[in-house]
C-alpha cells in the first residue's frame, strides 16, 4: 500500500536488490503497471486502491515513462476524480492504452493526452455498472473487460479498439448475470477463445468459470479445497474482494494459477486443482505469504511464474514441475505497512515495536532501516511499551486479541478478549496500567491488569450514541482521563475512566466536522488544548480548542492550506505548543505556528516518502519522533 515504484536489475538472483525509484509522486498507492508492447520504452502506472479494504489508499491518477521507467510524470487528464481509483491497465499492441476504474473502462488513444469511457452504464458498451475490475488482452487482440459491483459481468470487443461490446454472460449460457461482485480474467495466450473466470460471490468465492469458444458458453469448475478449512473450503476464506489472482501458461492453455489465501494449480483446465502452498508451511506445503494479489507468467516462458501478495514479490522458476518451488524476493524490498509504533522510553534506544498489516509485529533493535524480527505474527495492530516499567510491553492482532511479555520483548503470551474493530485503536495508560480499546457501538474496553492478568470489562458511554471508537487518547496530564474520538465525528471525554461503572454520561467535548475522527492530541501539562483530526476527504480535516474543558468547547480550524486528504494523527511539539506536526495520506506535515485558519503547513518528508502515516510518537526522554 502507498508503496511506490521499485527496480530491480537482477530478479533471478538469489536475493535481488531493489530500490525505489522515486518516493515523491503526489501519489504511490500504485496498483498496475504496464507498457506499450510496441515500444517497451513508454511504460504507465494507474494509482488508488479500488477494491474497498479499509486501509485503502485513493489514487491521483495515472503515470507515464517515455525512457523505460527512469522518470514519470503525471498524465493531467487523469488528474481527476474519474481516476481516483485504477485498478487494472493494459496497452493494445495498436498502442491504444486502457484502464479499468471504478468510473468506467476508459481508453486514450493518443498516448494518455485524452480519455473517453468506452464501457460504462452511460456509454455506448450499455453495461448496467462503471466499475471495473479487471481488462485482459486475449490471443486475437479482442480485448476483454469484467466488472466490480453486484451486477455486470464480462464484456468482449472484437475489433480489438473497444468501439463496440458484447457481454459474454447472459445467465442462459453458464455464467450467471447477478450473484456476483469482482470478477478477475485470464485469458489464455494460446488460444484466443479460451478464458477463466475467477468471481467473488458477497465476499466469499462464487465460482470458477471457463470458456474456450470465446465466450459463447461457460462451464462451471470444481472449487479449489484448502487443506487447512476442509472440504467445500473457500480457498479465499470469505475475502475474495481481496485475495484473488489467477494467471494461465502462455504455453498450454490447460495449466493454470490460483491464488486466494493460497496457491494452487491446475494441468487440467481447472477440472481438478493441486494446492502449492500454504501460509506458514503447514500440511506438508512449502510457505508463502498470505493473500495472493497477482499472479503473472514471464512472457512466453511455462517455466517462470511471479506472484504478489501481502508478503511481497515470489519467483517460481519451475512451474512445469509437478510441485513448484517458489521463493522470495524481497531483500531490501521496504514497503510493508505499518498501522502502528511503539517507543522504548531510554534516550537513544533502538528498541521499537511495529504492528504492521499481515505481516505481524515487528522488532526494532538497531538504528536506520535495517533488517527486524518478529515479535508476533498475524496482522500487527496497535502496541504499546510502558514508559515507566518497559519490560511490560503489548502487541495486539485483530478484533482486541492481544500478545503480553513481561521480559522486555523476550517472549510473549497471547491475552484475548475478542470485540473491537479490525485493526482496533487502544492506548496504555503508563501510571494507572490500564489499557483502554474499542468496543461494539457506544462501549469501550477496559482491560485492569494488562501487566499480569486478563481482568476486563465493557463500559457503556451515553454520550458515544452508540457510535464506534476510532480513536483512544490517554491523558498524559490528568489520571485516568481518556479522550475518544468516534465515528460520528464527536469527542466524548471520560474522567475516572479506570474505575466508572457502566453506564457513564462521559462529557461530549464537541463535534467539529462530520467524519471519523483519527486523533485527539494533547498538550503536555494542559487537557484544555487539544488538536483533532479526521481521516477523510472532503472535510475539514484539522481543528483546535483552547478550552476542551469548559462547558461549552469551542474548536477553530486550522487546516490553512492543507490539500483536501485524510489526516491520521496530530503531534504537538513537546517543547513549543504553538507547532505541530501530522500524519497524513501523503507524508509528514508540518507548522511552525497554530494559528487558525491561517496556518501554513509543509511536507517534512525529506528523507522519508510521500506516502501514507498512521501515526507519530515522540519519546519524552530525547524527543525522537
Amino acid at each position: 500500500m502507498a508503496g511506490g515504484i521499485w527496480k530491480t536489475s537482477d530478479i533471478t538472483a538469489s536475493n535481488p536488490s531493489w530500490i525505489a525509484v522515486d518516493d515523491f509522486f503526489s501519489d504511490i498507492a500504485i496498483t498496475t503497471i504496464t507498457y506499450n508492447p510496441s515500444n517497451t520504452q513508454e511504460l504507465y502506472f494507474g494509482t488508488g486502491e479500488g477494491y474497498f479494504n479499509i486501509d485503502a489508499v485513493r489514487g491521483l491518477g495515472i503515470w507515464k515513462s517515455s525512457n523505460g521507467g527512469s522518470t514519470w510524470n503525471q498524465l493531467v487528464s487523469t488528474g481527476n476524480p474519474d481516476f481516483y481509483y485504477i485498478n487494472k491497465m493494459i496497452v493494445h499492441s495498436s498502442g491504444d492504452v486502457y484502464a479499468a476504474t471504478r468510473n468506467g473502462l476508459f481508453r486514450s488513444q493518443d498516448g494518455g493526452s485524452t480519455w473517453i469511457r468506452v464501457l460504462g452504464s452511460s456509454s455506448p458498451g450499455g453495461a448496467p455498472t462503471d466499475n471495473f475490475s479487471d481488462v485482459e488482452i486475449a490471443a486475437d487482440h479482442s480485448i476483454w473487460a469484467a466488472t466490480l459491483g453486484a451486477n455486470g459481468g464480462v464484456f468482449r470487443s472484437s475489433t480489438g479498439n473497444g468501439s463496440s461490446w458484447t457481454q459474454l454472460n447472459t445467465g442462459s449460457n453458464g455464467f450467471p448475470i447477478t450473484g456476483f461482485r469482482r470478477i478477475e480474467m485470464a485469458c489464455a495466450p494460446s488460444g484466443a477463445n479460451v478464458c477463466y473466470a475467477y468471481v467473488e460471490g458477497m465476499s466469499t468465492l462464487l465460482n470458477f468459470y471457463k470458456t474456450v469458444d470465446g465466450g459463447a458458453t461457460w462451464v462451471t469448475l470444481p472449487k479449489p479445497v484448502d487443506a487447512e478449512s476442509g472440504i467445500g473450503s473457500d480457498l479465499t476464506r470469505s475475502q475474495a474482494w481481496y485475495n484473488m489472482s489467477i494467471a494461465v501458461d502462455p504455453n498450454n492453455s490447460n495449466t493454470v494459477f490460483a491464488g486466494g489465501i493460497d496457491l494452487f494449480k491446475s494441468t487440467t483446465g481447472g477440472a481438478s486443482w493441486q494446492q502449492i502452498s500454504h501460509w506458514y508451511g503447514g500440511f506438508g506445503f512449502q510457505y508463502v505469504h498470505a493473500d495472493q494479489h497477482i499472479a503473472l507468467f514471464e512472457p512466453g516462458n511455462s517455466n517462470v511464474i511471479y506472484f504478489g501478495n501481502d508478503g511481497g514479490i515470489w519467483r517460481c522458476e519451475n512451474a512445469a514441475a509437478a510441485v513448484p518451488s517458489i521463493a522470495e524476493k524481497n531483500n531490501s524490498y521496504n514497503v510493508t505497512q505499518y498501522y502502528a509504533c511503539a517507543m522504548h522510553p531510554a534516550a537513544y534506544s533502538n528498541y521499537f515495536l511495529a504492528g504492521a498489516q499481515d505481516n505481524g509485529t515487528h522488532k526494532f533493535s538497531s538504528a536506520g532501516m535495517n533488517s527486524v524480527t518478529s515479535a508476533t505474527d498475524g496482522d500487527g495492530c496497535f502496541c504499546h511499551i510502558d514508559q515507566d516499567e518497559p519490560q511490560f510491553q503489548w502487541t495486539s492482532y485483530i478484533f482486541n486479541s492481544f500478545y503480553r511479555s513481561t521480559d522486555g520483548g523476550n517472549t510473549w503470551t497471547n491475552v484475548g478478549f475478542g470485540g473491537g474493530s479490525f485493526v482496533s485503536p487502544t492506548d496504555y495508560d503508563n501510571a494507572s496500567n490500564v489499557l483502554y480499546a474499542t468496543a461494539f457501538g457506544g462501549n469501550y474496553l477496559r482491560w485492569t491488569d494488562p501487566q499480569t492478568g486478563s481482568t476486563s470489562d465493557v463500559i457503556n458511554v451515553t454520550s458515544f450514541s452508540g457510535s464506534n471508537i476510532r480513536h483512544v487518547s490517554v491523558s498524559q496530564n490528568t489520571p485516568n482521563r481518556v479522550f475518544f474520538g468516534l465515528s460520528n465525528g464527536s469527542i466524548v471525554r471520560v474522567d475516572n475512566a479506570n474505575t466508572v461503572s457502566s453506564p457513564v454520561s462521559g462529557a461530549l467535548v464537541g463535534t467539529p466536522a462530520a467524519g471519523s475522527v483519527s486523533c485527539v492530541a494533547i498538550e503536555n501539562g494542559n487537557d484544555n488544548h487539544i488538536l483533532v483530526t479526521y481521516s477523510n476527504y472532503g472535510v475539514t480535516s484539522v481543528w483546535e480548542s483552547t478550552n476542551a474543558l469548559s462547558a461549552t468547547p469551542s474548536f477553530s480550524s486550522i487546516e490553512g492550506n492543507l490539500p483536501d486528504m485524510p489526516v491520521r494523527w496530530a503531534l504537538f511539539d513537546p517543547l513549543d505548543n504553538h507547532q505541530a506536526m501530522l500524519a497524513t495520506e501523503v507524508g509528514v506535515w508540518s507548522t511552525d505556528l497554530l494559528n487558525g485558519g491561517l496556518t501554513n503547513w509543509s511536507p517534512s518528508n525529506s528523507g522519508l516518502a510521500n506516502t501514507r502515516i498512521d501515526m507519530l510518537q515522540v519519546r519524552s526522554s530525547d524527543h525522537l519522533v
